[in-house]
């Protein structure tokens, strides 16, 4: 949200951003698909700082930040990512591009890597551990140091490629407040670490969340796609459901974290002050994805009774 309060959200299936004005209404699309000024080829991830939004395309060949200013919605500058990659040997395991981007308050970007050992033989159906990599990048996507390393996520062998089966296994979770802290979870834990913006441990947060059974009756519940509850069986599977599911900061920079409960047909969302003292919590359909909390609004994706995704307010009061 610029200082008009409109909301931006990305559409990966057209490779457009939609905006909407603060009372809800569509306003205009910007971008498209291609490898142009302004264009996209994969939509990863949107944010505003210094009233500009920055929209980072991670393409497999080329990582890249298109930027549009808020106020008019003209494009900007096009900033390739990492081009000094190659100075960096710790890199040499990482995957070829960034994984995710993050924008700072000062317009310089957080960039994960994730990595493993090439040489590790895989067979069918067995999981492999993926690491993180955090690195500092300056306000020309230039490398200007290594943060700290991490467990990002499990992949799975499934034919000729490993796959994130994401709704078993989760993943790392990193989100970053208005003063450039750095939030990090991993999903099996109520834990929250907080860095410094360079990468320096300060303290953490804990609450006790009681962790549910993995089962075939709990997947179909929560809509897991068939081809996976298929392949269940199979599988190398965690006994429990991931706890943690998403993290998000809103304008007031309040933490909102959803977590797994019994009723694997919503999420329990906690909404939490910087220092992680409990403000609220409540259950949200999963059907009805979170995407933006701004301007004492949440904004979801939904399928309307034609099977069209929308975008719909609600409006959040807390007690």
């Amino acid at each position: 949200m610029g200082s008009l309060g409109r909301v931006f959200i990305a559409d990966v299936q057209k490779q457009i951003i939609d905006v909407f004005e603060s009372d809800g209404r569509f306003l205009v699309q910007l971008g498209g698909k291609g490898d142009g000024p302004s264009e996209f080829s994969y939509i990863k991830r949107l944010k505003i700082r210094n009233n500009h939004l920055y929209a980072f395309d991670a393409n497999f060949g080329t990582r890249k930040v298109n930027t549009f200013t808020l106020d008019t919605l003209a494009g900007g500058k096009t900033i390739l990512l990492i081009k000094n990659r190659s100075k960096y040997r710790s890199l040499a395991k990482a995957y070829p591009g960034i994984y995710k981007a993050y924008v700072r308050n000062n317009g310089t970007y957080l960039a994960e890597f994730i990595s493993r050992n090439p040489r590790q033989k895989v067979k069918k159906w067995q999981n492999v551990e993926m690491n993180g990599l955090f690195y500092l990048l300056d306000d020309n996507g230039m490398i200007t140091s290594k943060l700290f390393e991490f467990k990002s996520e499990t992949r799975t062998q499934l034919k000729a490629f490993l796959y994130h089966v994401k709704p078993f296994f989760g993943n790392a979770l990193t989100v970053l407040s208005k003063d450039n802290r750095i939030y990090w979870a991993g999903p099996n834990y109520f834990l929250i670490k907080v860095y410094s913006p360079d990468g320096a441990y300060q303290r953490a947060f804990y609450y006790p969340h009681k962790k549910i059974s993995i089962t075939r009756e709990s997947a179909i519940e929560a809509e897991v796609s068939d081809s996976f509850i298929r392949d269940m069986n199979s599988m190398n599977l965690p006994v429990n459901w991931p706890v943690l599911r998403q993290m998000k900061f809103d304008d007031q920079d309040r933490l909102w974290v959803a977590t797994t409960v019994k009723d694997m047909k919503v999420f329990e969302w906690w909404v939490l002050k910087p220092d992680g003292q409990l403000i609220a919590r409540f259950n949200w359909p999963r059907s009805k994805p979170i995407q933006v909390i701004k301007n004492g609004y949440i904004y979801t994706k939904e399928k309307n009774n034609d099977g069209l995704e929308e975008i719909v307010r609600y409006r959040i009061e807390m007690k």
